[in-house]
């Protein structure tokens, strides 16, 4: 396999446009747009479009599982419908599309986590940031399959 493989770009292998949801929405559709999209993770954006949080299919269930038990022991309670701003993560890792390869695998092995947002500071302090992309485990899999692929291609030729 290509050594330099950790040098290649984020936004080389990042999948794009990212699927986004407003912070008053509900958990539930939340959960209904993974499903649609086949995602576990969506970047929530605030009114301008900038990254305010994320949410992932294990907050979404944990929501679940809080309405559940909530509507369970005071069956009287009106339904409790959480919205995704009380599920998300507000406090997200995030990675710019100039990082390398080996810098976003360091920082996921790092916090555990399996999908990081790409995003583009849209000023100077940093503080606002345009979601634009986002690298799962997935991404990085396929890339090393596709790596192997064409090394075991190359190799078959050569025979």
């Amino acid at each position: 396999m290509e050594s330099s493989m950790h040098r290649i770009l984020v936004s080389e292998i990042m999948s794009a446009p990212v699927i986004t949801i407003d912070p008053d929405a509900l958990a539930v559709d939340a959960a209904g747009l993974m499903e649609e999209n086949n995602v576990r993770r969506i970047i929530v954006i605030d009114q301008d479009g900038y990254m305010c949080g994320i949410v992932t299919d294990a907050d979404v269930l944990e929501a679940e599982t809080a309405e559940s038990v909530a509507s369970r022991y005071d069956p009287g309670l009106d339904e409790v419908w959480l919205t995704v701003r009380d599920v998300m993560t507000a406090d997200v890792i995030a990675i710019t599309p100039e990082a390398a390869l080996g810098q976003l695998v360091e920082k996921m092995m790092e916090t555990k986590i399996g999908g990081i947002p790409v995003v583009q500071p849209a000023e100077a302090s940093g503080r606002k940031l345009l979601p634009i992309g986002i690298v799962t485990e997935t991404d990085i899999f396929r890339l090393i399959s596709e790596a192997w692929r064409a090394d075991e291609a190359s190799n078959t030729n050569d025979q």
